[in-house]
């Protein structure tokens, strides 16, 4: 528990000595030095508690500078911060290895305690020797963690996955019950032992019955158990970037520069394993944008830009996605400048993705902090291990963007189940954008396949995983995937049905084959290996004339922003607009529904009226007076009271409005496709 503590406080003591470095008016500084001289106060108390005498000693030179300066009424000078952001570090450390045994002062404390008396009695930074700090970059940076044991969420949530396997046995059963009772009735017609079948027949129906019972209770449970486990494992997106502001500092101190990190989205729920993957993603991209974009304060100067450089990241939920988005308003990329840049390349968007090939460097020079082209490569990586999707984008106007698509649970999955060659694949339907029907001789002609949406290039997943069969089906079925707008269509030889399995990590034997990031035990006992979209995108080939004909094409679904103050009036619309097969976005209030145009793509609005922040009427003015979303449609769907005539007076330049008393799915719908 003290371990726990310890590196909560530590973090809580860091955020407060990084704002009183960013202070710029006394009163202020005063406050958050009274802030902080309470919190090493209270460590002081429990580590001393507890006999943790490093942390304790430490803490009680804090509290000695810390009192000295608020009885003179003097700021805690540069100097000074420097020594207790390292005394952070040291508790750190500390948190780890509280458990082990009694905590010894290392030659590294004692250094530090010995700077720290040197600052108190040089007084306010006359003669204090400076106490250098190395850049440090440890997991622990941005560790957060839960009370209760990860082991024990982890253990719940793996039955709580085979009680929904157990739930689709016992539907296995009530089909075979049935069939049973099918083949009786047929035994009875012809047999002379009617009475016998009848009681064969009774026992039956109450199998059946009882199957049907028992199913509804592990329905009811499983879901329910699987919901709270949810719950209990999720952690906001803040947790994520814990630490980060640390990071830009240290990094930024390196490199002679200055940047400030901003935070957008911190409240949204992810797991807890995706947070974990999370934290180093963020830490190699922010790294990245001091490093590579954020300029010296001098070239900011002389570009108009700020001094301080600014990184922000945000977060926002779509469908069963988060979208993080890490940017920058530095240089961008300096194309010719990269080491590795192969000849010809124009700085285009294929370009662009070239930054995650390892050994990619847009830096000249190899420094302790970068130049090696390894820290793109990682981050690349660890997306795609959680079935997630990383792309690059130029900002206008300057500095680099990062975009992660990554799903907001890694323990099921929603998944397409297909067959090819006698094998059994999954395919995770977030990434699904159509399935259509092809004439496989066509695509030996030609690369690609033709849909509503233009070319798109052909994969045949049996030649890519080396299992061709013998003979392969006259009707083929290619399921088309759009991964961060590279669309390619999989050639497959049966859809054989979708479903929700629980997900599992894939065995050493597996773990070195980018073409899976997982597999599933499917309700008839077989095991159905999850393919790597990312890895499928990456080897399609260039798309030439296509000529094979489709079926069913269907186009790509528009994507619906509901604005709603009302959770339950969210939910519903978004169930209506998803079933229809829009993807879908939601805000809260006018003001949030910006900031999501601001971050994705929306081909409509829904907006109720009355809503706090910004309502409805501001939000569509808003929306008509930008250049950029000015014919973007919008239907409002309110709680008012108002008459057919009055509809256009309302909707104050919307394209429709409709009335939540009068509310109809139907005609909801209608009015969607007739204004997209």
């Amino acid at each position: 528990m003290f371990a726990q503590e310890l590196g909560e406080r530590s973090s809580s003591i860091e955020n407060l000595v990084l704002a009183l470095e960013r202070a710029d008016r006394p009163a202020t500084s005063e406050e958050l030095q009274r802030q902080l001289l309470k919190a090493v106060h209270s460590l002081k108390g429990a580590a001393g508690l507890m006999q943790v005498r490093p942390v304790e000693n430490l803490c009680h030179a804090m509290e000695e500078i810390l009192s000295t300066a608020l009885k003179e009424s003097r700021t805690i000078d540069a100097r000074k911060l420097d020594l207790f952001l390292a005394a952070t570090d040291r508790f750190r450390e500390a948190a780890g290895s509280v458990g082990d045994a009694a905590p010894e002062t290392s030659a590294e404390d004692r250094e530090l305690l010995e700077a720290m008396h040197r600052a108190v009695q040089a007084g306010h930074g006359a003669g204090a020797r400076t106490h250098r700090r190395s850049t440090r970059f440890r997991a622990d940076d941005l560790d957060g963690s839960l009370r209760i044991a990860a082991e024990r969420l982890d253990a719940l949530l793996y039955r709580s996955g085979e009680l929904l396997t157990f739930n689709h046995i016992l539907r296995h059963q009530v089909e075979a019950a049935l069939a049973l009772r099918e083949q009786a009735s047929a035994v009875r017609a012809s047999s002379e032992h009617a009475g016998e079948i009848a009681v064969i027949q009774r026992g039956l129906r109450q199998l059946v019955r009882s199957l049907r019972q028992s199913s509804r209770q592990v329905q009811r449970a499983s879901t329910a158990l699987d919901q709270e486990v949810r719950e209990a494992r999720t952690l906001p997106f803040s947790e994520a970037c814990q630490g980060l502001n640390r990071i830009i500092r240290d990094v930024a101190e390196t490199a002679g520069k200055s940047a400030e990190l901003g935070i957008y989205g911190g409240d949204i729920q992810i797991d807890r394993a995706i947070l974990s993957s999370l934290r180093d993603v963020l830490r190699h991209l922010v790294r990245n944008a001091i490093d590579h974009g954020i300029e010296p304060p001098n070239d900011r100067r002389k570009a108009g830009k700020p001094e301080v450089g600014k990184i922000a990241i945000s977060a926002a939920v779509t469908g069963d996605r988060i979208r993080v988005r890490v940017e920058d308003d530095g240089r961008g990329f300096n194309f010719p400048d990269s080491r590795e840049a192969a000849p010809g390349n124009s700085p285009g968007p294929d370009f662009l993705q070239q930054v995650f090939s390892p050994g990619f460097s847009t830096s000249k020079t190899v420094t302790r902090l970068s130049g090696r082209g390894l820290g793109l490569d990682i981050v690349k990586t660890a997306v795609e291990s959680l079935r997630g999707t990383v792309e690059v984008l130029q900002v206008e106007g300057g500095g680099a963007a990062f975009i992660l698509t990554i799903p907001l649970s890694v323990s099921t999955i929603r998944i397409l189940q297909v067959s090819c060659a006698d094998h059994i694949f999954a395919v995770d339907t977030a990434s699904v954008r159509q399935v259509i029907s092809i004439d496989p001789t066509a695509v030996a002609v030609s690369s690609a396949v033709e849909t509503s949406e233009g070319a798109v290039p052909v994969v045949d997943l049996a030649r890519w995983l080396g299992i061709a069969g013998a003979t392969r089906p006259l009707a083929m079925r290619a399921v088309v995937m759009d991964l961060a707008g590279r669309r390619i269509a999989v050639l497959v030889d049966q859809i054989e049905g979708e479903r929700e399995l629980l997900i599992r990590k894939l065995g050493p034997r597996l773990a070195g084959f980018r073409q899976y990031c997982g597999a599933m035990n499917l309700p008839d006992g077989r095991i159905a290996l999850l393919l790597n979209a990312a890895a499928l995108v990456d080897v399609a080939p260039e798309p030439s004339s296509p000529k094979a004909p489709i079926l069913g094409a269907k186009p790509k679904p528009s994507r619906v922003l509901i604005v709603d103050d009302s959770n339950a009036v969210r939910s519903l619309l978004r169930m209506i607009t998803e079933r229809a097969g829009y993807e879908v976005v939601v805000a809260s209030n006018g003001a949030e529904a910006l900031e999501q145009l601001a971050l994705q793509r929306a081909d409509i609005v829904v907006s109720d009226i009355d809503m706090p922040q910004m309502d409805g009427l501001q939000l569509v003015e808003t929306i008509r007076r930008s250049d950029q979303f000015a014919r973007l449609p919008v239907i409002l769907v309110t709680g008012r009271d108002f008459d057919d005539a009055d509809r256009t007076i309302v909707a104050g330049g919307a394209n429709a409005c409709l009335r939540k008393d009068r509310f109809d799915a139907e005609e909801f719908l209608e009015t969607m496709r007739r204004v997209v």
